[in-house]
């Protein structure tokens, strides 16, 4: 399985960018299967399916929040319901932030595995000039997660 990952402290934007992501899907032609995807931003989880660039059909899971164990643990049973995925979207906590450890943990991911493509995200500038910030962060960080899913080891 392949991984991108949105990581960050909280309040910068990975449920955002798990939400427009899963956006980016849809555009495709991929489908929701389980789950759903809303109309705004809010927490989520939605399996999709959907046909890669040389038409595998691909399975791809997708989850927004990861804030404590028991929205993990909670995602790691919708995870199991749902069989097998080709690709797991998801936001994780920053570096040694609890419950970063237990995400991995939870989902018996190997944090040293070179499937895991780890998207950093940090906070905007202060009040003056923040609106601007976030419009232009949330539209460069979406053009570098299309280039990426474009590419292997995504192909999308």
């Amino acid at each position: 399985m392949e991984y991108l990952l949105f990581g960050g402290s909280g309040s910068v934007g990975k449920s955002t960018a798990v939400y427009d992501t899963a956006q980016h899907f849809v555009s495709k032609g991929f489908v929701v299967i389980a789950g759903s995807i809303p109309l705004t931003i809010i927490d989520f989880m939605a399996v999709m399916e959907g046909n890669d660039k040389s038409g595998k059909n691909v399975r791809v899971i997708f989850n927004s929040a990861t804030d404590t164990v028991r929205i993990i643990k909670n995602f790691k049973k919708f995870y199991d319901l749902h069989g097998q995925y080709d690709i797991l979207i998801s936001s994780v906590r920053d570096h040694n932030f609890r419950p970063r450890a237990q995400f991995f943990n939870i989902l018996g991911i190997n944090t040293m595995s070179s499937n895991i493509v780890e998207v950093p995200l940090g906070k905007t500038r202060g009040k003056s000039g923040r609106a601007t910030a976030i419009i232009w962060f949330r539209k460069t960080l979406n053009n570098l997660v299309t280039h990426t899913l474009s590419n292997l080891p995504f192909s999308i």
